[in-house]
C-alpha cells in the first residue's frame, strides 16, 4: 500500500513540471537516509514517459550510465531488447488511466477524494515502480523504498523552485556524457536544503560472468562424444518475462544460442534464469544439450565477450578451439528465427504448436512405445492450458493417461497406483549442498515414504515435519508432485506410490523437499537401475559432513551440485 506521504508529494511534484525545465541527461544529487546517494533523472522534455528515476548508489549510477550513454534504436533488435532492461532504479511516473491497474486507480482514487485533488487528463495516476536489471517493472515492496522515492521527489520540487530564479548553468547543471565528473546534489539539513556539488562515480569495466566447467561428469562424457563441426554461439536475453509464482517479480532468463554453422542446425538448449548469478547453471543446460545429440564441438565461434567469457574455462578443458568473430551468418540466421517465434501472434503461435504435435502424435514410435518422462510431463501441461484443439487433447489424453487412472480426476502426470511387485532396485544419489551427498540403494518396491525416510536417516535428520518430492525436477511445481498424506489435500501421498511405479530411469533428476518452513531441499538423481532385489534401504556411498538441522551454520543457497560418478 503506498503512503499518504508518497501521493502527496507525487502529486505536488507533478505540480512542477520540471519536466519542462530538465531533460533525462540533466542529472542532479540527493542524499538519503544513512548517506546513501540518490541520482536523479527527470524524464518527460520528449513528450513520451513522464518520469522521475531515482538511481540509487554506485550499482545504480552505473545502470543509468549504460542506459543513457547507448542509442537503443542503433543497437541490433536483440541487443536492444537488453539493453532497456538495464535499469536499476525507483521510479515515480505518471500514467493514463488504461496504463494502471484497477487496485493502482482506486488507490490513487481514495487519495485524490481525501485530499481534494482532481485526477484527469492524460498521464494522470501516479505510478509507482521498481526497477531491476532483466526483471519485469514491479510495485515497491518496502517502507526503505517508498522513503527513498519521497526524498528524491521532495528535493525534485525543492529543485523546481531554485530553478524558478536560476538557469540550469547557473545551478552547476551539465548534459550528462561519459566525462561529466561532478553534479548539484541537495542535502537536507535542519530542515532546509544546501545546494553543493558532489563527484560522480567512475565508470567501471564490464565484468562478465564466466562459468568455471566444474562438471567433471559431464566434461567426461562430451570428452567420448564425436567432435565435429563449427558452432557459432551467443548468449541471447529472451524476448518473454517468466514468472515462477504470483508473488515474485516477472525475470527475462537468457539461452545460449548455439547454431551448426554447416547444417543451420540450432542446438535445443532450455532457457536458464539470473545467469549472471550462476553461470554454471547455463553451461550445464549446454553440456546435456550436447550430450543428448552425442556431440561436441570442434570449434566454437561467438560474436561478443560475454559469450566468449562465458565458455572459455568449457572450450580450455575440452580443447576447443574459441574465437570472436562479429561475422556469423548462420547465428544470424537462428536469431532471426527466434526474433520471429515471439513476433507471432497468439493464434499463429498456437498453429505452429498444433501442427508440431500433431505430427509428433502421429508417429509410430510415439504410439507403440512409452513416452520419455520429459515429454509426457510437458505435453500433460500443454493439454491443460486449453490451448489446443479438442482432438489433440484427447490424444494427449489417451496416451498419459490410460483408462484405469482417469478415474484420479486430474490432468497431471502421476505413476500408476496398484499392486506393482520389482525386483528392480536403484541407486539414488541424494544430495544437500555442494560437497555433501549420500548414494541410497533402495527397492523399486519401497515407496516414496520409504525413501524419504532413508534420506532423513542418511542425514541424521529428526523426522518431524513435512515432506514432498517433485518427480519433474521443479521444487513447488504442481506437476507430478507427491505430498505427506495430510500435506496437502489434493496430491497424491508418498505411502500410496512405489518407486517402481514411477517410471524412474537412469539420469532422471527430481527433488526432495523435507520441511516447509526451513524448505531443506535435496537434488536427487538416479545413478544406476539394479536387476536384484533390496530388502532394505542402505548408504552405499557418503560424502561430506551434514549441516545441522537446527544449527546456525546453514545458509539455504541455491546450488548447482556437480553430480558424483557412481
Amino acid at each position: 500500500m503506498i503512503s499518504d506521504k508518497l501521493f502527496g508529494l507525487a502529486f505536488e511534484y507533478k505540480k512542477t513540471r520540471l519536466w519542462n525545465i530538465l531533460w533525462d541527461r540533466d542529472v542532479f544529487a540527493v542524499k538519503l537516509s544513512d548517506g546513501r546517494i540518490g541520482y536523479i533523472s527527470i524524464m518527460g522534455a520528449a513528450g513520451k514517459h513522464c518520469a522521475l528515476g531515482l538511481y540509487i548508489g554506485e550499482e545504480g549510477f552505473q545502470s543509468y550510465r549504460s542506459i543513457i550513454g547507448v542509442d537503443e534504436y542503433l543497437l541490433p533488435p536483440l541487443e536492444a531488447h537488453e539493453h532497456l532492461l538495464k535499469q536499476d532504479c525507483l521510479q515515480c511516473a505518471f500514467e493514463s488511466k488504461d496504463e494502471v491497474t484497477q487496485e493502482e486507480r482506486e488507490e490513487a482514487k481514495k487519495y485524490a477524494r481525501e485530499h481534494g485533488i482532481k485526477i484527469a487528463g492524460k498521464n494522470a495516476y501516479p505510478y509507482f515502480a521498481k526497477y531491476q536489471p532483466n526483471c519485469c517493472p514491479w510495485h515497491l515492496e518496502t517502507e526503505q523504498e517508498q522513503e527513498d522515492l519521497c526524498k528524491a521527489l521532495a528535493a525534485a520540487i525543492e529543485m523546481a523552485e531554485l530553478l524558478k530564479e536560476n538557469q540550469p548553468d547557473e545551478l552547476g547543471f551539465r548534459k550528462f556524457n561519459m566525462e561529466l565528473e561532478e553534479v548539484p546534489m541537495l542535502e537536507l539539513r535542519d530542515g532546509v536544503y544546501v545546494l553543493e556539488r558532489i563527484k560522480l562515480p567512475e565508470e567501471k569495466p564490464v565484468e562478465w560472468p564466466a562459468a568455471e566447467a566444474r562438471n567433471d561428469i559431464a566434461i567426461a562424457n562430451l570428452k567420448k562424444a564425436r567432435k565435429e563441426g563449427l558452432w557459432e554461439c551467443e548468449i541471447v536475453r529472451y524476448l518473454e518475462p517468466v514468472q515462477d509464482k504470483p508473488d515474485e517479480i516477472p525475470y527475462f532468463p537468457v539461452i545460449l544460442l548455439a547454431v551448426e554453422s554447416a547444417t543451420d542446425y540450432i542446438l535445443p538448449v532450455s532457457i536458464v534464469e539470473h545467469y549472471e548469478e550462476d553461470p554454471e547453471n547455463l553451461l550445464n543446460v549446454f553440456m546435456d544439450a550436447l550430450l543428448m545429440q552425442n556431440v561436441c564441438p570442434a570449434e566454437i565461434k561467438v560474436r561478443d565477450e560475454r559469450t566468449y567469457v562465458f565458455l572459455k574455462a568449457f572450450c580450455d578443458r575440452m580443447k576447443i578451439t574459441i574465437s570472436i568473430e562479429k561475422e556469423l551468418p548462420a547465428l544470424d540466421d537462428a536469431e532471426l528465427v527466434f526474433m520471429e517465434h515471439f513476433n507471432k501472434s497468439e493464434e499463429e503461435q498456437i498453429e505452429d504448436m498444433t501442427q508440431m504435435l500433431d505430427a509428433l502424435l502421429s508417429l509410430d514410435v510415439i504410439q507403440d512405445q512409452e513416452l520419455p518422462r520429459e515429454m509426457a510431463v510437458q505435453l500433460g501441461m500443454l493439454a491443460e492450458m486449453g490451448i489446443l484443439p479438442e482432438h489433440l487433447e484427447n490424444k494427449i489424453n489417451e496416451l498419459l493417461y490410460p483408462k484405469e487412472t482417469k478415474k484420479l480426476g486430474k490432468k497431471k502426470l502421476k505413476g500408476r497406483k496398484g499392486n506393482a511387485v520389482s525386483k528392480e532396485s536403484y541407486v539414488i544419489s541424494v544430495s544437500l549442498m555442494p560437497g555433501c551427498y549420500r548414494h541410497l540403494q533402495i527397492s523399486g518396491n519401497s515407496t516414496l515414504l520409504e525413501l524419504h525416510s532413508a534420506i532423513i536417516d542418511a542425514f541424521d535428520f529428526m523426522d518431524d515435519h513435512a515432506h514432498a518430492f517433485f518427480m519433474d525436477n521443479r521444487a513447488w511445481s504442481e506437476w507430478d508432485c507427491y505430498y505427506m498424506k495430510g500435506a496437502e489435500e489434493y496430491e497424491p501421498t508418498t505411502e500410496k506410490y512405489k518407486l517402481c511405479q514411477l517410471n524412474l530411469y537412469k539420469g532422471m533428476q527430481f527433488k526432495y523437499v523435507f520441511d516447509f518452513g526451513d524448505e531443506w531441499m535435496f537434488q536427487c538423481k538416479v545413478l544406476r537401475v539394479l536387476e536384484e532385489v533390496t530388502e532394505t534401504p542402505r548408504i552405499i556411498k557418503s560424502k561430506g559432513e551434514a549441516p545441522k538441522q537446527y544449527g546456525s551454520d546453514w545458509e539455504d543457497d541455491d546450488w548447482d551440485e556437480d553430480w558424483e560418478d557412481e
